[in-house]
């Protein structure tokens, strides 16, 4: 059993941390176009051309043996996202769950949070969770709910706070 002692002995053996900015977050689609049209025509991030990445290095850099990837990054609301579909090798898309370990989502704060939500369900998006009121935490007395994009990316939406 590690105690407390053990983490503290190890943390102290740590090299320091180094000066770290954050970029972006990627998700994984099966459909690069799809996931473009729906992030930029539904919820109004920009798209920079999709590139190709064919050559070896890819496959070691991922961790995906011979991968050949196209990807895209989309720039909006103060944030960068980045999709990659892997060509070759190809595995079976996972249906995601907001209950799975390692699922990421994206949070969206918005003034309108029922016409945002009609926008995603009219995109080809779906519902994950109901519209409730939050009755705790930093989000408290505003109202919010989890919806998936058309591939399963998880997108919490949730009323900005009231001035």
């Amino acid at each position: 059993m590690t105690t407390n002692q053990d983490t503290n002995d190890s943390l102290a053996t740590l090299p320091p941390l180094p000066d770290i900015s954050f970029d972006h977050t990627g998700f994984i689609t099966p459909d690069i176009h799809a996931s473009v049209q729906f992030w930029q025509d539904i919820l109004g991030f920009e798209a920079q051309p999709i590139g190709e990445r064919r050559q070896e290095w890819i496959g070691g850099f991922m961790g995906v043996k011979d991968a050949q990837v196209r990807l895209v990054h989309l720039f909006g609301h103060g944030s960068h996202i980045e999709f990659i579909q892997i060509d070759t090798p190809y595995d079976d898309v996972a249906i995601t769950r907001a209950s799975q370990g390692n699922v990421a989502h994206i949070c969206l704060m918005t003034s309108d949070v029922d016409s945002l939500r009609a926008r995603i369900l009219a995109g080809g998006g779906s519902e994950q969770g109901r519209m409730v009121f939050i009755t705790e935490g930093i989000a408290k007395g505003r109202r919010g709910l989890y919806m998936m994009d058309p591939h399963g990316v998880l997108i919490e939406i949730v009323e900005k706070p009231q001035s």
